[in-house]
């Protein structure tokens, strides 16, 4: 799907994380307008009776093209792979105690102040 990262950073010119936040943000506008609604022209609003006289949306086909380029483009290194971790019970217990160290220090600092 496409040529590698190494070339397409090569045909670019731009540094790797200035490429990356540009497809990022082209992937979501793609991912977006893959949703838009369409409401055809000739259809009735419901109540069978009113007629639309012109359409709003994106075509059907358009919002296919959209959603295949956002599948195609959904990838490293724009897609971030590395999940983050859960923290651990553990990791917040050491977090809240190293907290409380640090606002120990600053007291201590401000009495002798």
């Amino acid at each position: 799907a496409g040529d590698s990262w190494s070339d397409v950073l090569l045909m670019s010119g731009a540094a790797p994380g200035d490429l990356v936040r540009t497809l990022s943000r082209c992937l979501d506008a793609l991912k977006q307008l893959g949703n838009v609604p369409y409401i055809p022209a000739r259809g009735f609003d419901g109540d069978g009776v009113t007629i639309r006289t012109e359409a709003s949306g994106l075509h059907p086909r358009i919002r296919a093209l959209c959603r295949d380029a956002a599948a195609e483009m959904d990838r490293y290194p724009v897609k971030d792979i590395m999940p983050f971790e859960e923290d651990t019970e553990e990791d917040t217990e050491d977090d809240s105690s190293e907290e409380a160290e640090e606002e120990k220090e600053n007291s201590d600092d401000k009495e002798v102040a």
